[in-house]
């Protein structure tokens, strides 16, 4: 970190071993299984967790790669930490608990699994053991961890640049060089706002405010010129890009503020549904602009292909139900029917075009999280994945979670903000069409998403690849649109 506190010897503390439990246990299943929904709590990873609360398993390394292991039940054991929380935090708030219970500094290396992360010692410094905490080699806890296991066990370096050792450090010096040549003053050491596998995200506190270190997967580092492009039309504000490394892949952007549109009113979503048209409508024959910023394209003949392509997908679609995907992957039953879909989904592509909707920028993670209301007015951010094509695939992410009678609603605000370049019922028809193709596009990104990073950290992308399966399976039995939103 910026300005860390060094690493202190462990003390006395006379609540930690009520806090910090013993990872392996005689009685633990040393094979992950799943329970019913009904049923908590359930296994992560061979962890148990429940709706209320998760137990974090530790891996705490040196910069000799030691790890600190809990010696209470008299051998070596990777400490568990209980929070309060469905899945723990793999950010700052994990770190801060550490320092708080432990008085160690460290920061979130690479999540292993849903509840299992490596943690680095900052500083390269190993502190005293005490109080039944010793350091050990990982033959000491060699079979306490599958993930760990193969971790230790891999031929090559993980696929983002953020889990390898070194890389915070360099963050926080481009960090402070981009602070002092602005003539800005650090007031304190960068958070960890997320870590995962698509991005790391860094908060720093400056005398001017607080400024976000994003690092991205290479497929995504277009973002910060999209954003720049996109407030040059000056039709709502974005994100303020104040310096970009293209060559590690990450910027720096001011605090933009304002309230999480997770937070907001229905109406208050409705607006920023209309807000995202209206960017769009601005980007009718912008088309090679948006390329030229960095916007990838998806015709009606690419959706057709990647169609096939990923329907193919048989180690994704006849996937065993596993940890690493929440005991979410098909049935073979739905397998089938969804690998059947590919020809009608084709014909959808195709008649889409037919349809006459312009194409435009569209953002492929639109949904509240990415969306903030200032006074200023409404701010769309994390354009990462923007993409010329047609505008109506914006809508899977946003009625992701939404009821039926909000999805209703924000389809007829969104077909209403389009009312002056295309009817309504023009929309809604094309729409019929576009629903199913649009949850393919949300399949092609997370499936990209989970080849880059590979079957070590596949883990964030498959869940939710089956969800989005399964919302296909759902849509295309319904091409009269009964249902507004998803089920």
């Amino acid at each position: 970190m910026g300005a860390p506190h060094p690493p202190t010897p462990l003390r006395n503390l006379p609540d930690l071993r009520r806090r910090l439990i013993v990872q392996f246990r005689p009685d633990t299943p040393k094979t992950p299984f799943l329970r019913s929904k009904a049923q908590t709590p359930s296994i992560l990873g061979g962890l148990i967790t429940s709706s209320e609360s998760a137990e974090a398993v530790l891996v705490i390394v040196d910069q000799d790669g030691a790890l600190l292991c809990d010696m209470a039940g008299g051998s070596p054991a990777l400490p568990r930490m209980r929070f309060d929380v469905r899945l723990p935090p793999m950010d700052s708030e994990l770190t801060d608990r550490v320092r708080r219970e432990l008085e160690l500094t460290t920061v979130v290396l690479e999540p292993l699994d849903f509840t299992t992360v490596v943690l680095l010692a900052a500083d390269g410094a190993r502190p005293v053991s005490a109080d039944g905490f010793a350091w050990h080699g990982h033959d000491a806890v060699t079979g306490q961890s599958l993930v760990l296991d193969a971790r230790t066990a891999r031929s090559r370096p993980p696929a983002p640049d953020w889990f390898r050792p070194g890389w915070f450090e360099r963050a926080e010096s481009y960090i402070d060089g981009e602070i002092k040549a602005a003539g800005r003053l650090r007031l304190g050491p960068s958070r960890q706002i997320k870590h995962w596998s698509m991005s790391a995200v860094l908060r720093t506190p400056t005398d001017r405010g607080d400024m976000y270190l994003k690092a991205v997967l290479p497929r995504l580092a277009r973002e910060p010129d999209i954003t720049r492009y996109l407030a040059s039309l000056r039709t709502a504000p974005f994100a303020t890009i104040t310096a970009i490394s293209p060559g590690d892949r990450w910027w720096l952007a001011e605090d933009f503020g304002g309230v999480d549109g997770r937070a907001l009113s229905q109406e208050q979503r409705r607006a920023c549904l209309t807000q995202l048209v209206m960017v769009q409508k601005e980007t009718v024959h912008r088309g090679d602009e948006l390329i030229a910023a960095g916007c990838v394209t998806l015709t009606s003949a690419s959706l057709a292909d990647g169609v096939r392509s990923i329907l193919a997908r048989d180690d994704i679609w006849r996937a065993p139900r596993l940890a690493k995907n929440l005991g979410r992957a098909l049935t073979d039953e739905e397998a089938d029917r969804l690998q059947a879909l590919t020809p009608y989904l084709v014909e959808c592509a195709e008649r889409l075009d037919e349809a006459g909707i312009p194409v435009t920028i569209v953002h492929r993670d639109f949904h509240p999280g990415n969306v903030v209301m200032r006074d200023d007015g409404i701010l769309l951010h994390d354009w990462s994945f923007a993409t010329v094509t047609n505008p109506l695939f914006d809508l899977a992410s946003w009625l992701h979670d939404a009821s039926e009678p909000d999805a209703a609603t924000y389809l007829d605000a969104c077909f209403a903000a389009w009312a002056d370049i295309v009817a309504p019922e023009r929309m809604r028809g094309a729409w019929r069409v576009a629903k199913p193709l649009s949850a393919v596009v949300e399949l092609m990104k997370l499936i990209e998403l989970a080849d880059i990073v590979g079957p070590d950290h596949d883990f964030n992308w498959l869940p939710m690849t089956y969800g989005w399966g399964r919302r296909l399976l759902n849509a295309a039995a319904d091409p009269d649109l009964t249902i507004n939103g998803w089920r």
